[in-house]
């Protein structure tokens, strides 16, 4: 029989209200701890991981607070990955584009959303916090719709339903983004009304004009038109220089932040 260690012990302790493994006794046969050290081994690795993720997104996050019109040129990997071929010209900005955050930023994040995908609404944090971290306002977020043909017709209606929220107050449109992207709405079964404090004969009036259906219209002629085949699908424009970099799918902060520092070193 083989004794455990203090720290077997309180291991196996936390192991146990974690995974219900069954250990109670101070000894253990030799099978018996040849499977204790596996646990103790898999929890190491477990608490290492949390730990390397948790340095990421801090370094990520540090990047962003630093990140200005006066940021030093970065070193960049020679090998870039092979961007998307999209119609970039197609990209509209205007001042009906909905936008989060500095009007006047230098970098504009464009994203094609569809509110029925699962991957832009685990991705709507990222350029929310980007534009919330970002030094001097030099970042904002625009948002196109561009609901996918197998997601409708709900991706629609849930759009006009953001818009037409949105029309009354305008902080409405990122209310309900940043809760979508949270999980802390259904369209399917929201009150949008009681919710949001709305007017109900302009909001259901609105649901039932033209004047959403073709702002939405528009979305989607621009999404075809730049050739968008997926979403989440972001244009990250140098408003400066009027560069664009295209980024698909929900992917790490980082490459947002690496991307714009890129464009900047470039620009200089």
């Amino acid at each position: 029989m083989n004794k455990l260690s203090t720290y077997q012990k309180s291991v196996i302790a936390l192991l146990t209200t974690m995974v219900g493994v069954g250990i109670t006794s101070t000894y253990l046969t030799t099978s018996e701890l040849k499977e204790t050290n596996a646990l103790l081994a898999s929890s190491i690795t477990i608490q290492n991981h949390i730990k390397t993720e948790s340095a990421g997104v801090n370094q990520s996050l540090s990047k962003i607070l630093s990140l200005s019109e006066n940021t030093e040129p970065v070193q960049q990997p020679e090998a870039q990955p092979e961007e998307p071929d999209l119609n970039l010209s197609q990209v509209q900005l205007d001042s009906n584009t909905l936008t989060y955050g500095n009007e006047n930023a230098r970098f504009s994040l464009v994203t094609y959303m569809d509110f029925q995908c699962p991957y832009c609404q685990r991705f709507a944090s990222t350029p929310e916090t980007l534009v919330d971290k970002a030094n001097g306002g030099l970042v904002n977020w625009k948002w196109k719709n561009s609901p996918l043909p197998f997601h409708e017709p709900n991706a629609t209606d849930y759009a006009v339903k953001m818009l037409c929220a949105g029309a009354q107050n305008t902080d409405n449109h990122w209310k309900i983004i940043s809760m979508w992207g949270n999980h802390e709405i259904d369209f399917a079964t929201a009150d949008m009304v009681g919710m949001f404090e709305l007017d109900p004969v302009a909001y259901n009036t609105c649901l039932k004009t033209d004047s959403v259906k073709l702002t939405l219209d528009k979305d989607k002629a621009e999404s075809r038109a730049l050739g968008v085949s997926g979403t989440p699908t972001t244009v990250i424009v140098d408003n400066k220089t009027g560069e664009k970099r295209v980024i698909e799918g929900a992917v790490p902060m980082d490459m947002f932040v690496n991307t714009i520092e890129a464009m900047m070193k470039k620009s200089q």
